[in-house]
């Protein structure tokens, strides 16, 4: 009876930690020798090694979800995976992942090419076709860098690292980009080699699902920390076991067997050393040479900078590749002389600086200076300091640099700079005229109130200072009104209403509403309609349009004392769009107002025979109205002849209104 209850309750405890393992989904990509799918179908790799020996100390069961890469971020995104492995930080990523605190590795970019590949710098890869990953952080990179050399070449995007060494080893690209961890051990496999383009090194770590698996990530960040510190833990030992292709089961080495192994594999090396001794330090000796030789080589053939040596005949003794290709020299042909792509007095200028320098006037010399480098206008930054040669004869050596770019941006930031002090300076000269322009109407409200407080007022004088305070009202309405609108415009707080309206309405209403000014002054007002009623009807913001075709009338009845004001619209150049137009016979507009009256606070600016009175701010709110209909606006006028505002709108049809 006590073996059968001993029994149970041995049954009871396995089933219910059973019950209480938790499953983890683990996105698995292809990612050599790290995680990967076994010809066997299995997931496995270092970090399967490490996660399972996790699983067992803290009761988890990892499940391994395989797909491509991208597919990887976007399942941990929608929650279909709970964590991945291998991840870089990005601004992108943070906003959906958590990363442990402790990184799993640190990595680094690397471009493979087929053994015969002439690619050994960043500028060898212009014209070529580069293979990366998709959404890979070593691929994206490589974008940037080449965009930042100025360096043309075609990108491919694959699912996985495999595919990108399967298509250099067909041939089908010239180069791709992986990190070294799976490049180390593949680049044998498929018999690729590193073009010795290597950039940008980074960490990469566990992450989980944003805001999410916190427990999970806490115990991640535990065991990472401790893997990393303890030379023989199941992570260490993982990694060097795949890394090294040795697929093996995990043994934790004891350290003194480790030590007594190395002090063995140390005795034996130094005995190999003093027998060789003579004829290893002729190889060591001739292999440092080379090794320099190379090195100089790879970083002055790679530099952005025009690098070369003058002779005292002001002769190329020595020039990177970056000087033989504005020369147009093949870098096969060294002994040849650079000709000079320089205008003469460039030429006169550079050469006597390097005569200074031979002649030891000066030690080193700073020039700027603009040419044209392959067509195209350049900037550079010519350093030259004085050599003296093996020989001891005097030479001059430079390093150039092409500071287009950042001239362009001076050169910007000057024409801020200006653009600024003169809003600044429109801005006062308009806050300046605003009070003036607020004060007016405001004075003859307050003054003639005051009139009109006269207890033997007699009704004619009193329809006067009424019809005073009246206009001075609807003044200071139009200026209130005007500084609200360009305060929307300016926040871009103004909303565009469109709807179905009819234009011939809108020409309409202004006529009826202008007639009576125009019979004021006897002048001749006249509507054009390029549509009938029918044709007429179209989509877009009514009150805009009202808005802008009543500013510009307003504008023509305020310059024009005598002749005509027409106003209208008809087709421009085809039927897609409308022309409006308000014509007048008033003072017109001086040609050095032409290009400026469209701007903001610009009344204050212009001559007061033509400002008379207003806040500046109509035909500033005009334009911007057009714009954000889809059209544009301009005027066409000459001083003492009157002035046309044409404005172009997208003719949107729509149903008959």
């Amino acid at each position: 009876m006590n073996k059968t209850i001993s029994i149970f309750l041995i049954l009871f405890v396995v089933i219910t930690i059973c019950v209480s393992q938790d499953t983890v989904r683990v996105g698995a990509f292809n990612l050599y020798p790290g995680i990967f799918l076994d010809v066997d179908g299995e997931v496995k790799g270092f970090y399967v090694d490490a996660l399972n020996d996790l699983g067992k100390k803290e009761n988890i069961v990892f499940k391994y979800v395989y797909g491509s890469w991208e597919q990887g971020l976007a399942r941990v995104k929608n929650g279909e995976v709970d964590m991945l492995t291998s991840v870089a930080v990005t601004e992108e990523r943070l906003a959906y992942m958590d990363y442990t605190s402790t990184p799993l590795l640190t990595v680094w970019s690397e471009v493979y090419v087929n053994p015969n590949s002439e690619i050994n710098g960043i500028l060898d890869l212009e014209g070529k076709t580069i293979a990366v990953m998709k959404s890979d952080f070593n691929g994206g990179f490589l974008k940037q860098l080449t965009d930042k050399f100025d360096v043309s070449c075609t990108f491919v995007e694959t699912d996985d690292f495999e595919k990108v060494f399967e298509l250099i080893n067909s041939k089908q690209v010239d180069a791709g980009v992986v990190n070294n961890t799976f490049g180390a051990p593949k680049s044998v496999q498929y018999g690729l080699l590193s073009s010795g383009i290597v950039f940008n090194p980074f960490d990469i770590f566990f992450t989980v699902k944003k805001d999410t698996n916190q427990v999970l990530l806490k115990i991640l960040n535990t065991h990472l920390y401790k893997w990393k510190h303890d030379l023989n833990s199941v992570y260490n030992i993982a990694l060097q076991k795949w890394s090294h292709d040795n697929v093996g089961a995990i043994e934790v080495m004891p350290g003194w067997v480790r030590k007594a192994i190395y002090s063995v594999l140390l005795l034996i090396a130094i005995l190999m050393i003093f027998i060789g001794l003579l004829r290893y330090r002729v190889k060591v000796a001739t292999r440092k040479v080379k090794y320099s030789e190379l090195l100089f080589k790879t970083f002055m053939e790679n530099t952005p900078a025009y690098v070369y040596i003058k002779d005292n005949k002001l002769k190329h003794i020595y020039r990177n590749r970056m000087v033989d290709r504005v020369n147009k020299v093949q870098p096969s042909n060294k002994n040849s002389s650079a000709k000079t792509i320089f205008e003469p007095d460039i030429v006169q200028m550079v050469e006597k600086t390097d005569y200074e320098i031979l002649n030891s006037e000066v030690k080193q010399t700073n020039l700027q200076y603009q040419c044209k480098l392959n067509g195209k206008d350049t900037w550079l930054h010519d350093y030259k300091f004085y050599l003296r040669l093996p020989n001891s004869e005097a030479a001059v050596g430079g390093v150039s640099f092409d500071i287009t770019k950042l001239k362009e941006t001076e050169f910007e930031l000057i024409k801020a700079k200006e653009k600024a002090e003169e809003s600044d300076r429109l801005k006062s000269a308009f806050l300046a005229n605003m009070s003036h322009e607020i004060r007016t109407p405001m004075n003859g409200i307050l003054g003639f109130s005051e009139l009109l407080k006269q207890p033997d007022l007699n009704n004619k004088d009193k329809d006067k200072y009424i019809d005073v305070i009246e206009k001075s009202g609807t003044r200071m309405l139009n200026i209130i009104n005007d500084i609200i609108d360009i305060s929307k415009i300016e926040s871009g707080q103004m909303v565009i209403n469109n709807q179905a309206l009819n234009v011939n309405h809108i020409i309409d209403d202004l006529y009826g509403f202008f007639q009576e000014d125009a019979k004021g002054k006897g002048i001749d007002f006249e509507m054009v309609k390029g549509l009938t009623n029918v044709e007429a009807s179209l989509t877009s913001d009514s009150d805009k349009l009202y808005a802008v075709l009543s500013n510009l009338l307003k504008n023509a009845f305020k310059y024009t004392f005598s002749g005509s004001i027409e106003f209208g619209y008809r087709y421009h150049s085809t039927k897609t769009e409308l022309e409006f137009f308000v014509k007048d016979t008033g003072i017109g507009i001086v040609e050095s107002q032409l290009e400026k009256i469209f701007e903001r606070f610009i009344q204050a600016e212009i001559d007061d025979k033509m400002a008379l009175q207003g806040a500046g701010l109509g035909l500033a709110i005009s334009k911007a109205y057009v714009e954000m209909l889809g059209g544009r606006i301009w005027v066409e006028s000459e001083f003492g002849n009157g002035s046309t505002f044409f404005f172009i709108l997208p003719f949107k049809t729509s149903e008959a209104v």
